[in-house]
């Protein structure tokens, strides 16, 4: 009872301090449950990359699914990344022994390393010694191997070329063999053939794709010589090289004065893929990449590739500085990305100038005009224009007296206005005053769409930015004033 009398009392007596006590506990206890709902985001401290694959031929991709990386975190932990989530210094191999490729994700970059291995020399070997006159072995007929950098043999099956093309005399022949600029030989012997009696011809694959070369490869000949012995045939010739019609084809292979009809199915040669470069080099932020720098290859179902220009992207323009990934779209099936490089606008360099002059009969100016050092110094074109070409234009000014200098500003290349907007240092001439002296933009040449903003140079040139190719003209008169940027 006493106990519950003091406690009133200090109540009662102390108010003001209970309301802090409680104001303070409350506190501590909002912040207590803020800091435990609160997630800290686990932050990535170190990258790791390691290759798994064998070593790879110079010139060649290596296999990803080998690269493993992997991200550590501050606060412990690891993940593997996704290919998509990191990028690498290359993809290809491009030389013997160690290659050290970098992989970056976000800030973080780390290395790994591949063995390129060169290719030394090649062996060849007959599988069958014996041919008949005209015939010819062929990669099915030779053992090929080809010895590497490191040490490893690997059997070649295809790619290689064989010489000569058909073994026309009697007797012992030199067959060689060429592969990525290796060769070797081997000897084979023709020996004289009879009458051929029967001819077979079996098609060992599925289709053939129209307007593609048909490859001899896919079709299996045999002949039996009047002697009884058979032989399977290289040499042989079929009615056409290519089909361009599609459907069922009948396709006659003949040898040794005999021949065979068969039939086999046509297809339409189709787009499975297609990949795309810019070889244009960095861009300016803001500026538009050029199409003729934009190469677009599409891949066919027969392995090969052709260039197009029938392709779609939704903007030419790049964004920000750093990696744009831009993507090419064919139709509604395939697409293909490419990076481009943005890259900040720089201050203009006129040590590469591209410099013309124009003139109204009695006056003369000077055009010098900053470009990328990619463009002919010739790329900009400055035509001068009679006074009389421009009047209604000049008209519009209401201007009682002065003096103007027209010309049209553009360039050889139109593709090169995609370099817009470009700084031009102007030079006025004698008689013109700076102080009333501006530069317009004529769009028809019968209106005034604007006066470009000028900064003087010095006491007769002025720096003016140019956003379009077209009509301008230098005016002069007393009745124009504005503030000049010094």
């Amino acid at each position: 009872m006493k106990r519950k009398n003091l406690i009133y009392m200090i109540i009662t007596a102390c108010p003001v301090a209970l309301s802090m006590v409680l104001l303070f506990c409350l506190s501590a206890f909002i912040s207590g449950t803020s800091v435990k709902a609160a997630t800290q985001e686990p932050v990535a401290t170190r990258l790791y990359a390691a290759y798994n694959g064998p070593a790879v031929k110079v010139g060649e991709k290596y296999d990803k699914s080998k690269l493993s990386v992997t991200i550590y975190y501050d606060m412990g932990g690891a993940r593997n990344l996704e290919e998509s989530e990191y990028t690498v210094s290359t993809d290809i191999v491009e030389k013997t022994g160690q290659n050290t490729i970098l992989v970056m994700y976000r800030d973080l970059v780390t290395n790994f390393h591949i063995t390129g291995r060169a290719l030394t020399g090649i062996n060849v070997s007959p599988k069958k010694y014996d041919y008949g006159l005209g015939n010819m072995p062929d990669c099915q007929d030779l053992y090929v191997t080809g010895t590497y950098s490191d040490g490893s043999v690997e059997t070649i099956e295809d790619g290689f070329e064989i010489f000569p093309k058909a073994l026309t005399s009697i007797g012992q022949h030199e067959v060689t063999v060429l592969y990525e600029g290796k060769q070797a030989k081997c000897s084979v012997y023709a020996r004289n053939w009879t009458d051929v009696v029967a001819i077979n011809a079996t098609f060992n694959g599925e289709e053939i794709i129209a307007d593609c070369p048909i490859n001899k490869n896919d079709f299996t000949v045999m002949v039996v010589y009047s002697d009884m012995l058979s032989e399977r045939i290289t040499t042989f010739s079929m009615s056409t090289d290519m089909f361009h019609d599609s459907g069922t084809q009948s396709l006659t292979i003949s040898y040794g004065g005999m021949s065979k009809t068969i039939q086999v199915n046509v297809i339409e040669r189709y787009v499975v893929g297609m990949r795309a470069e810019y070889t244009g080099g960095d861009v300016l932020v803001g500026r538009k990449l050029r199409r003729d720098n934009l190469h677009v290859y599409l891949k066919y179902v027969d392995g090969g590739e052709a260039e197009t220009t029938e392709y779609t992207l939704h903007s030419l323009k790049i964004g920000y500085i750093g990696d744009n990934l831009i993507t090419v779209y064919y139709g509604d099936k395939f697409s293909a990305d490419v990076t481009i490089k943005g890259v900040e606008v720089k201050k203009p360099d006129f040590d590469y100038a591209s410099i013309g002059y124009a003139d109204n009969g009695k006056q003369r100016v000077r055009i010098d005009t900053a470009i990328p050092k990619y463009l002919d110094k010739d790329s900009v074109t400055i035509k001068s224009l009679t006074n009389k070409s421009v009047k209604k234009a000049y008209r519009k000014l209401k201007l009682k007296e002065g003096s103007y200098i027209a010309f049209e500003y553009g360039f050889k290349n139109p593709d090169d206005e995609l370099e817009l907007p470009l700084t031009v240092r102007i030079t006025i001439p004698e008689g013109f005053d700076p102080e009333h002296t501006f530069l317009y933009y004529c769009p028809n040449r019968k209106s005034i769409l604007g006066r470009m903003n000028k900064k003087a140079v010095d006491s007769d040139t002025f720096e003016f930015t140019l956003f379009k190719a077209g009509t301008y003209m230098l005016v002069c008169s007393d009745e124009l004033t504005e503030n000049v940027e010094k």
